[in-house]
């Protein structure tokens, strides 16, 4: 991978390297354009790789089922051929221009003091800088216990090998986790404040199934009150939602896993004059902003009849990088060539 000066422009500066920031970097690639990433995040894989790389994606097509690590994985190994230089823990805190004409360029500032230039900028971002959320305060305080046996991401899920772990939410990625940890933990506990959950009904009906058996219990109505041990989690003290103290009982358990949401800004972002709706970037139907030479795809995005899933994000990509090259080289065709033909270009340095 090559090493970047200040003074290199590129043809696409994409901003994410989730899943969809790699795959636009895979079709620059395949238009013969030059890019580079940007993510502020340690590693590449944004929410696949830091909230569930050890999580089963079902809904790719081509992969009956994929672990999200080895989705991201496969994805930087397709970019390979194509020499993109990726900035991690570099944050685009703003964006200006130079030049006129052909001879104009994007000028993106970043956390580092660099000044990264390039001809277009696709945003292929998730839902921006995200964080887990926390237990209410009315619950209990669980910073005490962080470190000690409570967590809110999963980097390796035989962290809990043979351990009883107790998973508190109620949405896709607390019943995930259930089924996820099925062959791992000792003994799985969900709590969940209502009874109704929001997670896919199959993942639903996975984990009441597993409730029938030994090794699963659900509590609900039920939040977590009070946490108890000797300088690790040991137990946790269980009220009922609706009846209070007087439904109450303790569980003992070695790890408790909150699966409660991300909160998710935009960060620098939001003050670049994009047109935003209920904290996304509202785009055309050719992935354009209200930003000059600027495309968005990927769930950052919105517009009428959104679907928030990798496989529309991969489509939005291919369609932003088609029109960012096109704009820059009018004289190529909006349809690329078909990859049964042509097969994959190459790296393809000092394009004009």
């Amino acid at each position: 991978m090559s090493i970047e000066t200040d003074t290199d422009i590129r043809d696409i500066t994409i901003i994410g390297a989730g899943p969809v920031g790699l795959c636009t970097a895979f079709w620059a690639g395949m238009r013969e354009a030059t890019a580079r990433i940007v993510d502020s995040l340690p590693e590449v894989g944004g929410q696949l790789t830091t909230l569930y790389p050890e999580k089963w994606i079902f809904d790719v097509p081509g992969h009956p089922r994929v672990l999200a690590k080895d989705l991201v994985a496969q994805l930087r190994e397709q970019i390979e051929p194509f020499d993109v230089p990726i900035h991690l823990e570099t944050t685009a805190e703003s964006i200006d221009y130079e030049g006129e004409g052909d001879d104009r360029v994007v000028v993106l500032r970043t956390s580092e003091g660099r000044e990264l230039r390039s001809r277009t900028v696709i945003v292929s971002g998730g839902h921006g800088a995200f964080e887990p959320k926390r237990l209410p305060v009315s619950d209990v305080d669980m910073a005490p216990w962080e470190g000690k046996g409570v967590h809110y991401l999963v980097g390796d899920k035989h962290e809990f090998l043979n351990k009883r772990v107790v998973i508190i939410g109620g949405g896709d990625s607390a019943c995930d986790w259930v089924v996820n940890l099925l062959d791992t933990a000792e003994h799985i506990t969900l709590v969940h404040r209502r009874d109704a959950f929001r997670a896919h009904e199959a993942t639903v009906s996975q984990v009441r199934e597993a409730a029938e058996g030994p090794h699963v219990d659900l509590h609900t109505p039920y939040v977590v009150k009070e946490v108890n041990g000797n300088g690790a989690v040991e137990s946790v003290v269980l009220h009922n939602a609706t009846e209070g103290e007087d439904h109450s009982f303790a569980i003992e358990c070695d790890a408790i896993l909150l699966q409660l949401g991300f909160s998710t800004k935009l960060g620098p972002l939001k003050e670049w004059g994009f047109e935003l709706e209920k904290n996304a970037i509202k785009v055309d139907g050719t992935f354009g902003t209200s930003l000059e030479r600027v495309w968005a795809c990927g769930d950052i995005t919105t517009f009428d009849g959104k679907i928030k899933l990798i496989a529309t994000g991969f489509g939005e990509a291919a369609i932003a990088v088609a029109q960012a090259v096109h704009t820059i080289r009018p004289d190529m065709k909006l349809q690329p060539a078909y990859s049964t033909n042509t097969g994959v270009p190459g790296g393809v340095e000092g394009q004009p």
